[in-house]
């Protein structure tokens, strides 16, 4: 059992990146840009978006000297809210997927090393699925396992079986 929030928030990031291995780890180079039907996202806008909503975690919580990301990465992965047009062009998703470790990792280590205080200051962001930076934190492990379900269409659109 977790002797404090943060011990349950780092659980639940740790879990949600070992799901998005289980999804990934198999899918074949080509098939990170697969659209599953028009409009839909593809695995590697999804890894890259990710990556940026990690990236605002660890700025939330003071971290500096973040890893490297291309230029103009974070206009690349930001939500339209509209269907997606043609998704390439993203580069080797190897690399995609080792950037979203690099900055879960820091967002676990950040996590475990934070005052739990400041989990209970407003978040930057307002939303009405959480209410302090706790909750924002916590949160983050959903929004994986949230984009991980658009990776099973993906997946299964592929052929490949449901993972278990």
């Amino acid at each position: 059992m977790f002797t404090s929030p943060k011990e349950a928030i780092a659980y639940a990031l740790r879990t949600s990146k070992a799901l998005l291995h289980r999804y990934l780890d198999d899918l074949k180079p080509q098939e990170f840009e697969h659209q599953p039907c028009p409009g839909g996202n593809t695995a590697a806008w999804i890894v890259g978006h990710l990556v940026r909503t990690d990236r605002r975690s660890l700025g939330w919580l003071g971290v500096i000297g973040l890893p490297a990301v291309p230029d103009g990465f974070e206009e690349r992965f930001t939500p339209t809210r509209s269907a997606a047009a043609e998704q390439k062009g993203f580069g080797d998703p190897k690399e995609l997927v080792a950037l979203f470790d690099a900055h879960r990792d820091r967002l676990i280590e950040a996590v475990l090393a934070a005052d739990e205080s400041m989990f209970h200051e407003l978040p930057s962001i307002q939303s009405p699925l959480f209410t302090d930076r706790g909750e924002a934190l916590l949160f983050m492990a959903l929004h994986t396992s949230m984009h991980l379900g658009q990776v099973s269409t993906i997946r299964r659109s592929l052929g490949y079986p449901p993972v278990s």
